[in-house]
Formats: C-alpha cells, structure tokens, sequence
C-alpha cells in the first residue's frame, strides 16, 4: 500500500508555485515594463536632440535613460528606428494633451486657440524638427513622417475654419490653406523667437494678425 501510496503521489501535478516566487511572468506585468523602458528611450531620444541639436548616438541614448545596450537593442534594431521612435513619440504626447478641433466659437477664439496650440508645438519641437529636417535627406522613414504630420496638421485646419473655408473655390481654399501652414510653420515661428527677438506673446500676436489678415483676404 505505502508503494501504490508513493506512485499516486508521483502521478499527482505539483503543487502551484506562490505567486511571490517569480517563477511565473505576468504578461501584463511584462508588456507594462516593456512600456516603460520605450518611453525611457524615447524621451532620452528627444532630451539629446533639445541638448545637442543633432541625432544621438545609440550609446549616448542608452547611458542617457539608463538602459543597457542589449536592452535597447532588444526593442529597437538601430539608430534611425530609435530615432524615429522618438519623434513619434513626442508627436503622439502632444496630440493627446490637444482638445478636439472644432469650427465652433468667433473666428477671432478659433484664431487664438490656433495660435495658441501652434506656438506650443513650435517651442516644445524645435530642436526635433530641425533634426528631423536634417535626417529627412537620408532617411525615407523620416520624410515620411514629416509629410504625414503636415497632412494632420493641414486637416486640423480644415475643420478649425471649415466656415471660412467653405465659401471658397477649391483652387482658392487650396491657396488659402498653403498659405496658412506656411505662416505657421516652425521655420516662420523660429525667425519670430530668435531673428526677430520676439517674446512668446508677441509672437502670438503676429500669428493672430497674420492668421485673421489672411482670412479677411481669402474671398477676395
């Protein structure tokens, strides 16, 4: 009996580990800190570009978040995919903190919101921009994500001045439009901020003249 007692036993699954023994991974728990190292990488990404005014190497991005080399490269394949891992980062962390876009209120309060939400990309993106710029020359992935961004960027506008917009000719709409993104690029913000010496406010104020002047005029 005691043999057939320790063959039952033998036959028997073991007993479940604690779950305070590590010796299961929680997935969630796994894709959580996954996350988390991404986010490291990219905001050290975008840290170095503010810093440096050029695309980091991997190295620096690695000692810069604190993550070893093996580990980045478990999460991206090389610089030109971090890099863009970066910039989509911040472009996704400002989309989120913007309110929807609406045609509703004054022309005047749709200006200033424009402005208002232009201007803080502008400050925020500047030195990932032109880095961006830079990379556009070599990288296909990053003229990619250049021309999409001006694309959301052009639709946003769309909808903000759908009223204005909708009196006009499409040859004339689509002149209007090219216009305004070019009024309001990072290029014309950075000649306000640092060749002209303009405050944050003044340049607003630049912005919003500039932005109702060609609105004034598009049905002309």
């Amino acid at each position: 009996m005691a043999r057939n007692a320790k063959k039952r036993a033998r036959s028997q699954p073991p007993p479940p580990m604690p779950a305070w023994s590590g010796a299961a991974v929680n997935p969630d728990g796994r894709r959580r800190r996954s996350e988390v190292t991404r986010a490291k990488l990219c905001d050290a990404v975008l840290i170095l570009m503010r810093e440096r005014g050029e695309a980091p190497t991997v190295a620096q991005v690695a000692e810069r978040a604190d993550v070893g080399l093996r580990t980045l490269y478990q999460h991206y394949a090389d610089a030109p995919t971090l890099w863009g891992a970066g910039f989509d980062h911040a472009v996704l962390t400002t989309l989120s903190t913007m309110p929807p876009v609406s045609a509703d209120g004054t022309l005047a309060e749709r200006i200033a919101g424009f402005v208002e939400r232009r201007a803080r990309v502008c400050e925020s993106w500047g030195p990932m921009w032109r880095v961006g710029l830079r990379l556009s020359v070599t990288e296909q992935g990053f003229r990619d994500r250049i021309a999409r961004l001006d694309t959301l960027l052009r639709a946003r506008a769309e909808i903000l001045y759908a009223s204005e917009l909708g009196a006009l000719t499409p040859q004339r709409r689509t002149l209007v439009l090219d216009a305004l993104m070019s009024l309001t690029e990072m290029e014309a913000w950075e000649h306000l901020r640092e060749a002209c010496g303009r405050d944050v406010e003044a340049a607003h104020a630049v912005w919003r003249f500039s932005v109702a002047a060609l609105l004034a005029a598009a049905p002309g």
